[in-house]
Formats: C-alpha cells, structure tokens, sequence
C-alpha cells in the first residue's frame, strides 16, 4: 500500500490535529536547565543532584528535559575534574 503526503513547496506537510505538550516546570526551562544554571550559584551540587536523578529517572524524565540533565552531568564531571586537579596540586 503505498500513501501520498501532501508536498509544498518541496517538503511533506503532516495532516492532522497539532498535538499540544505541557508546560514545563520552573519558568518553562525544566527542571534539567534549571539545576545547571542554579550549580553556579551553589557551587556545583545541584549539578550532582541533576547527574543522579538523570541516572536513577532515566524512563520516567520528559524527551525535553534530558538535554538540561545532561549538561549537568557533564558540569558535574568537569567540576569533579576540576576540584580534583585543585586539591591535589602541589605547591612549589
């Protein structure tokens, strides 16, 4: 069976009713992008707090907030990395 879609302008045009999504928590950012921006402020624990609620919520997260989880898994690390390298420097 072979189905036609209607074309404009050179690109498919999907019929149907738009689907509407929710409104996000937290201003409309996501809990996601609001860890990260607060971890600069605290000093990089809600960065730890998005890295394991990313880790443990992994099914249950909405496909719009992973990428603000995400970023503060990476921001975790990089601090990680970063205090790391700090405590363990050796004085001259």
């Amino acid at each position: 069976m072979y189905y036609s879609f209607p074309k404009i302008g050179g690109y498919v045009v999907a019929e149907g009713t738009p689907v509407r999504e929710h409104h996000l928590p937290c201003c409309g950012i996501g809990w996601g992008w609001f860890l990260f921006i607060i971890g600069f402020i605290l000093g990089g624990i809600p960065w730890y707090i998005g890295a394991i609620f990313l880790m443990c919520c992994k099914r249950g997260l909405d496909h719009r907030e992973k990428p603000g989880y995400i970023a503060c898994t990476i921001a975790a690390v990089l601090a990680l990395i970063a205090t790391l390298f700090g405590v363990t420097k050796i004085n001259d």
